[in-house]
């Protein structure tokens, strides 16, 4: 494929690079901004997904950055699960801490150039949907301080990864999309 074909799918458009098949996940937002997956995180989230009766839920935070001239969001990045996080076939409560420390370690790297964009978890199951759990945990974040208008949240299910936005002050859950991922 040459160098930045794209399929566009539901809403969803989906960009290839020549040679690696890498897949970055493009999402419109209500007000016309933009929030792009880039492979990499993509790939990071993939390895923890449920496929056997004894994996556990896995997940981390969101880290990227929010593009001065369009206001766009990228995920550059997220955390894995760490030593400490509760793990269970369908609970996970990530230990704070070492998130923190992991996403210290970026912003450092970065030169403050990197931001919290959400949270992200797996769920035993085809098509993933927030538990009443998932609900009350994103609705007490979007009240934290952060620096952003949005909060992303991902679940990613054995074949699909649903997506969902909360802008700051709102507290209204929208869904961005249900994308189907692949290996």
């Amino acid at each position: 494929m040459p160098l930045g074909y794209c399929i566009k799918m539901k809403n969803v458009k989906y960009v290839y690079r020549r040679g690696d098949l890498m897949k970055e996940i493009v999402l419109p937002l209500t007000d016309g901004r933009k929030l792009l997956i880039h492979s990499d995180a993509i790939q990071k989230m993939q390895k923890y997904r449920q496929f056997e009766s004894k994996d556990t839920e896995a997940g981390g935070i969101l880290i990227g950055r929010i593009i001065c001239d369009s206001n766009d969001f990228i995920v550059d990045d997220v955390s894995e699960p760490m030593f400490s996080d509760k793990r269970k076939r369908t609970y996970f409560k990530r230990n704070a801490n070492e998130h923190q420390m992991y996403f210290d370690s970026k912003w450092i790297t970065s030169k403050g150039r990197c931001f919290y964009l959400g949270e992200w978890h797996t769920h035993p199951e085809k098509t993933p949907n927030p538990s009443r759990t998932d609900l009350n945990d994103w609705k007490r974040i979007s009240k934290l301080d952060f620096e952003s208008d949005h909060l992303f949240f991902l679940i990613l299910g054995t074949e699909k990864m649903g997506i969902w936005c909360i802008e700051r002050n709102q507290y209204t859950l929208n869904i961005l999309g249900s994308v189907i991922i692949d290996e």
